[in-house]
């Protein structure tokens, strides 16, 4: 069936950060892309850790890039693909015959998908699944065997069945399970859920890595990173749920302010986050998930003839040994835990009960589901209800060194099996058969520290001393005893008898074992029937937790709730890594940020160390922690829901792919605007930071200037830091909705020594400091020949630049335009603003009446000084055309009507300018 896509094999080695998130690799992916121009793909994911079935449908664009987004948010440890797409198909499953196999040629659509994944995961092979596997009809049948029935499984199939090639990936992934890895699944016992991407935002690998959202760029131990921050999760769940959250944002206002409702709730009752917390944390060694995963998987034993994987288990826990006695004891200690977590529930469901928010009512409702109870019932019936504390009598005796052991070995009510407690007395004599051993050794040799220690389930005892006593006696007992191992401080050894006594313990341990398995399968088929309320039980603790640990954080650091506007603002903002794990000597300076449509792209610039890069990427972190949902740090934030994130913040070689700093920076803006195109650019957040540093000046401005064209044009929002000035000069001369910003700093330019003051505000305009990089060269003591010669080599060149400036009056018109597209957004942000005060609204109206006046006045030549060319001057702003009526006349004030025609930014088609009278009109009111 498998075949991997290199010729050749070779040792793995461990993922890189960009292909891996830091996350352990632990999906089984399977991939489908359509055929034809469609580029529409089916894609089907299996958790190894969890057992919980991801499937989704999509159209992606022809470099993949939502494909490898979702790939990367679960990163896959075995990627199945149809043999058709691979080069060299090689497999058909194995009982079939490659003989058999009519595999075509990959389409350039499909060899590219594979490049792609080859690229991203050079350590995950690509296995070639036979094209007759990826069947439809199988896969449904499949499905409908296999999903839990609870409330969503109609929803699931309904969603699936007309996704041809999502539903022909599930048998494609069942069918390599079944026969690589021996495992099937009992029916009616996997959570399988629909997942449509239009719901998350995408975030691209350089993203994830450059803003650190859930790695440290310079130490991966390290926990300075977003995911670090926020993580003050109770439980793996909710740390699961957080870390999938942040490379997949949510996207839905709503969605997003219902998860805001409950941060804010918890935030303002203390005592409510306080019970939650509580409760949560006698969940902190319990994860459900694996919990479920664990008991329901129904693994075939591995027969002769078997083909095997160098792939490791699916589960591990339970093939990891071929003892049925080790894997009962294994479910054994899951039934167990999953006795310990309904026991915690009661108190977790009153902590969320009488609350406002719609999600802690909804996770109320779920933890009341009476199937709980029935669960509880089941094992409450089976299981001794008193089995901890008879292992903590043991463990506190030293009797058996191992409390778990005993626990697993009377766990099941004697009632149950009538054999068992003869097994159990049998048992119990030969644990005593062992301990009387020791005794007899330690009065025979005088061996006071002669102790007996066990390993993990099933081992073996043997015997322990300290190193110091085993070299005192070691020349009396030495020929005494066997394998003896020496340690750091204590030696073990045992002897032919202890091994004797071993040999009849682990019978009796065994024989117990089996008894309990035919136990446990009865308890494991009620349990089946129930399942689905441990899934739904899950989701919403992983959930609430998430939502507690943000309250948490959000309380103890004075953040803000964010708002869903048009614009992006923020009051005051702080980057959140730097607050709080105090990354900069002295107090974070915050800075306000805004963005509108007559302001969607942002040139910064300001010397190196002034914070442009702590700036941007500030804002895109703050931009993540509201769409998950969280309060971020700010006096005041507003934000423009976006659908993709997508960033160039690094200028270093990519070694692994073998591309230099500029060849690097133009396959990231290539995907950037591939992402742009595929995605509404109204809907994306694109942060750059220095582009075109990696060539010439020259090729690195024009270059520069070209992609930011074609970002102005997406409408996105767009923070472009750079040290071209040219860009500052040029781009906002020719697009109103560009806005020149620099990072503030004093400069003393007759000092001789360096003379820079960062003071880290942003301000409006372009740097005035135009010769900021002379300033910093002084600081590592160039010549002052040297200096002097580039000063005035600089000052000729800028002198010259600036008198062909004078001479232009295109500037004028620029800025008569932009002043035009302003007030349409003021007064936009006027409506559907939350003040009710007439006076304070009339006040702000006739500021802008003023403004307004102003600028025209100071721009009322500019038509006449300059030939425009009306048409593409027009191209430009295209927002001129969809102008509307902001101000309703309702509001008490006489309000002229504000039409397209009459905000025209071109002036008109004949004179290409706008008469003053004309211009007086525009005005909302008089």
């Amino acid at each position: 069936m498998a075949s991997r896509s290199r010729a050749g094999s070779r040792p793995a080695t461990a993922r890189t950060v960009a292909t891996s998130y830091e996350g352990a690799a632990s999906w089984v992916l399977a991939i489908l892309p359509g055929r034809g121009t469609g580029r529409d793909v089916g894609v089907v994911a299996l958790d190894k850790e969890d057992g919980q079935v991801v499937v989704t449908q999509f159209t992606d664009s022809t470099t993949w890039v939502k494909t490898l987004h979702l790939c990367r948010n679960k990163p896959p440890d075995v990627i199945l693909l149809p043999q058709s797409a691979l080069a060299t198909p090689r497999y058909a499953l194995a009982a079939e015959s490659e003989a058999n196999e009519a595999a075509g040629s990959a389409s350039p659509e499909a060899a590219m998908l594979v490049k792609g994944l080859q690229t991203e995961f050079k350590d995950v092979p690509l296995i070639g699944v036979a094209r007759k596997y990826w069947n439809e009809q199988a896969s449904f049948e499949f499905l409908t065997q296999l999903i839990v029935h609870d409330e969503d499984r109609l929803g699931v199939l309904t969603a699936c069945k007309p996704k041809y090639y999502a539903l022909s990936a599930i048998c494609a992934l069942f069918k390599y399970l079944e026969t690589s890895y021996s495992l099937s699944f009992a029916p009616k016992t996997l959570k399988i859920g629909y997942s449509a991407l239009e719901g998350t935002c995408l975030i691209d690998a350089d993203s994830v890595k450059n803003l650190e959202l859930v790695s440290n760029m310079l130490n991966k131990n390290s926990k300075q990173h977003l995911l670090g921050m926020l993580d003050k999760c109770c439980t793996a769940m909710g740390t699961r749920h957080l870390r999938s959250n942040i490379l997949s944002p949510l996207t839905e206002p709503s969605v997003i302010d219902a998860r805001l409702d409950t941060v804010e709730e918890l935030v303002k009752s203390e005592e409510r986050l306080r019970a939650i917390r509580k409760a949560l944390e006698q969940l902190k060694s319990v994860d459900l998930d694996k919990i479920v995963s664990r008991l329901l998987a129904a693994e075939k034993r591995p027969s002769t003839g078997t083909r095997s994987t160098s792939r490791g288990s699916i589960f591990p826990s339970f093939q990891s040994s071929t003892d049925p006695s080790s894997q009962i004891a294994s479910k054994l200690d899951y039934l167990l835990s999953l006795r310990n977590f309904l026991s915690t529930l009661p108190t977790l469901r009153s902590s969320v009960e009488n609350s406002d928010s719609i999600i802690l009512m909804q996770v109320e409702k779920v933890l009341q589901d009476d199937r709980l109870e029935q669960i509880r019932a089941v094992i409450e019936e089976n299981v001794n209800p008193d089995i901890w504390k008879k292992g903590d009598e043991k463990r506190s005796s030293g009797r058996d060194a191992n409390g778990g052991r005993h626990a697993r070995l009377f766990a099941i009510k004697a009632e149950k099996k009538r054999l068992l407690d003869v097994a159990r007395e049998t048992w119990r004599e030969n644990t005593s058969d062992v301990n009387d051993l020791c005794d007899t050794l330690r009065d025979k040799y005088g061996l006071e520290g002669l102790a007996l220690v066990q390993g993990g389930k099933g081992s073996a005892y043997v015997f322990q001393l300290t190193k110091e006593e085993w070299e005192e006696k070691k020349g009396e007992i030495g020929k005494a005893f066997t394998n003896v191992n020496v340690l750091k401080k204590r030696v073990e050894f045992s002897s032919l008898d202890l091994q004797k006594r071993n040999a009849r313990l682990q019978e009796s341990e065994q024989e117990i074992y089996l008894m309990s398995e035919e136990i446990l399968e009865e308890m494991f088929q009620e349990i089946r029937g129930c399942v689905a309320c441990l899934y739904k039980c899950s989701e919403a603790i992983a959930l609430l937790d998430m939502l507690a640990a943000f309250a948490d954080l959000s309380a103890k650091e004075d953040y803000v709730r964010p708002e869903w506007t048009d614009t992006l603002a923020i009051k005051a903002g702080r980057h959140p890594l730097h607050e709080q794990f105090r990354l900069s000597d002295g107090s974070f300076v915050p800075n306000d940020t805004y963005a509108s449509d007559a302001a969607s792209f942002q040139l910064i610039n300001g010397p190196n160390m002034s914070g442009k890069s702590t700036l941007l990427r500030q804002i895109a972190l703050l931009h993540v922690m509201a769409q998950i949902g969280c309060f971020v740090p700010a006096a005041y934030a507003s934000f423009r829901p976006i659908s993709a994130l997508l960033t160039r913040l690094s200028n270093d070689d990519n070694l692994e792919s073998s591309l230099s700093t500029f060849a690097s920076e133009m396959a990231t803006m290539s995907m950037i605007l591939a992402a742009l195109q595929a995605h509404e650019g109204r809907r994306c957040l694109v942060i750059v930071d220095e582009l075109g540093r990696g060539t010439s000046p020259e090729e690195g401005v024009g270059i520069a200037f070209a992609i930011a064209e074609e970002i102005i044009r997406s409408k996105a929002f767009c923070f472009f830091a750079t040290h071209f000035k040219e860009l500052s000069i040029a781009l906002p001369s020719r697009y109103p909705n560009v806005v020149a910003l620099h990072l503030e700093t004093d400069v003393d330019e007759k000092q001789p020594d360096f003379s820079l003051t960062f003071l880290h505000k942003v301000r409006d305009g372009a740097t005035p400091h135009t010769h900021y990089g002379l300033e910093l060269a002084k600081a590592v003591k160039l010549p002052s020949p040297v200096l002097y010669k580039a000063r005035l080599v600089s000052l000729t060149l800028e002198s010259l630049a600036e008198d062909g400036r004078k001479r232009s009056s295109e500037g004028k018109l620029v800025r008569r335009r932009r002043g035009l597209l302003e007030l349409k957004t003021r007064l936009r942000e006027i409506a559907t603003g939350k003040t009710d005060d007439a006076g304070v609204l009339l006040a702000q109206l006739r500021q802008l009446q003023k403004e307004t006046i102003e600028m025209l006045d100071e721009t009322m030549d500019a038509a006449q000084d300059v030939d425009v060319d009306v048409e593409a001057e027009a191209s430009k702003t295209e927002d001129a055309e969809e102008i509307e009526e902001v101000i309703p006349s309702a509001a008490g004030w006489r309000v002229t009507e504000i039409k397209p025609e009459d905000l025209s930014l071109a002036g008109t088609a004949e004179e290409g300018t706008v008469d003053e009278e004309d211009e007086e009109d525009m005005l909302p009111f008089d």
